[in-house]
């Protein structure tokens, strides 16, 4: 059971079934204890960088809709926060752009999934961020992407509706966002694509969700998440919701 701490303004969130820990709040000074229970995953979402906003979309959006689904969450985007509660998660969700510099988060994250933990990755998590850690995009994604589609309208193709990622996501669905152009590291870890799109006027196919062969846990990534076109939209919160059920189900 999580014993939880909060400021008195903190507490229309929790009624709202959120749990937001703003960019300037230590998370070891709100939230501590032990993981939680294998029916109410524990999950840090952390978000941070430039070109998005992270806080309206992965902060309050996607809190809110992990809780739907009964996970205790946390968000920062403060890296320093990650190492003081990493060992109390099940799931890190990475959605960040900015450096996650410091060598002993670098290898505690590996270790994190390498010893059975998930993790989940989304938009601005799956780019060739870092030139000084090749191994993150190389092991944990599968590789990265370099550059998108100009934000628009495309069409996602579910190839593999009986996973239980793609549970109750249409076959096809219209989403604007931005269209990655995912590069597989063809020396990295192997990938399972479980939706892609074609880029609208070319021949151009790319992963839209893919899981990746690493480590003792799961490894599930998703390209998109650009902003409220895509985090209000159904398959989104859908895809959001059987990740979380999937990966506390394994």
């Amino acid at each position: 059971m999580m014993h939880i701490k909060y400021s008195k303004w903190v507490i229309p969130f929790l009624l709202m079934g959120v749990i937001w820990i703003p960019a300037n709040i230590t998370i070891a000074q709100q939230l501590t204890g032990n993981k939680s229970s294998s029916d109410s995953p524990n999950v840090l979402i952390v978000g941070g960088g430039a070109s998005h906003d992270f806080d309206r979309w992965f902060n309050l959006k996607d809190v809110k809709t992990l809780t739907e689904v009964g996970a205790q969450v946390r968000y920062t985007d403060q890296p320093k926060n990650i190492l003081a509660v990493l060992q109390d998660i099940d799931i890190l969700y990475l959605s960040n752009n900015q450096p996650l510099s410091d060598p002993e988060l670098r290898r505690a994250i590996f270790n994190f999934v390498e010893s059975g933990n998930d993790l989940l990755l989304a938009h601005a998590a799956i780019w060739y961020n870092w030139k000084d850690w090749p191994e993150y995009n190389k092991k944990l994604v599968g590789g990265g992407s370099r550059g998108h589609m100009e934000y628009g309208t495309f069409k996602v193709q579910v190839v593999e509706g009986g996973h239980p990622l793609m549970e109750s996501v249409p076959a096809t669905f219209e989403i604007k966002d931005e269209l990655y152009r995912f590069e597989q590291d063809q020396e990295g870890s192997a990938i399972h694509v479980l939706a892609e799109a074609k880029e609208p006027g070319t021949s151009d196919v790319y992963p839209i969700i893919w899981t990746v062969d690493y480590g003792e846990g799961q490894i599930i990534c998703m390209t998109l998440g650009h902003d409220k076109a895509s985090h209000d939209h159904p398959a989104y919160k859908q895809i959001l919701h059987n990740s979380i059920n999937s990966l506390i189900s394994d």
